[in-house]
């Protein structure tokens, strides 16, 4: 695992700016939040536009993805979290407001094998109102991973059925 000293370092690489892919994915960021910061900081900083963000199975929890969403929502159109079941609907606001965000350039994001409820689904649609970028949200790989109710997929439906957000 990388920690924070390797995504500090990371951000070291100020003038890479023809990066397309960065796969941190099976690291343990868990306690790594400065390190994600500084990297949300180096996507921020730098004419920099990723094509893949992997960050899959990797323990980031609520702090971390408050960390990170900011630059990772502006500076790369694909984005995996997928398998970081320790986000909750907490953190799933600050990526919902990254969403929200003119400057937003996410095309899909993958969050499957994560134990999204009824609250994280309604943050997620709150931030997916008004969004005219996101093409795709993968919330499951099977059947298992899905914990939303009704109340959670309403709250999508009302989205995904108001056409302003797409024109």
């Amino acid at each position: 695992s990388i920690g924070n000293e390797g995504l500090s370092a990371l951000a070291a690489l100020a003038n890479c700016t023809s990066l397309e892919e960065l796969d941190l994915s099976y690291n343990d960021f868990s306690l790594a939040t400065a390190g994600l910061r500084s990297l949300s900081d180096w996507l921020q900083s730098n004419q920099m536009d990723l094509k893949w963000l992997n960050f899959a199975c990797c323990g980031i929890n609520d702090e971390g993805l408050q960390a990170l969403s900011g630059g990772a929502a502006k500076h790369c159109k694909d984005l995996s979290l997928s398998g970081n079941d320790s986000i909750t609907a907490l953190g799933l606001r600050h990526l919902s407001t990254s969403l929200q965000s003119v400057s937003c350039h996410l095309e899909n994001l993958y969050l499957s094998s994560m134990d999204i409820q009824d609250d994280g689904a309604e943050v997620l649609a709150r931030g997916l109102s008004g969004n005219k970028v996101l093409q795709c949200l993968h919330l499951r790989e099977d059947e298992e991973d899905i914990a939303i109710t009704r109340a959670g997929w309403a709250a999508f439906s009302a989205v995904l059925c108001d056409t302003s957000s797409v024109n």
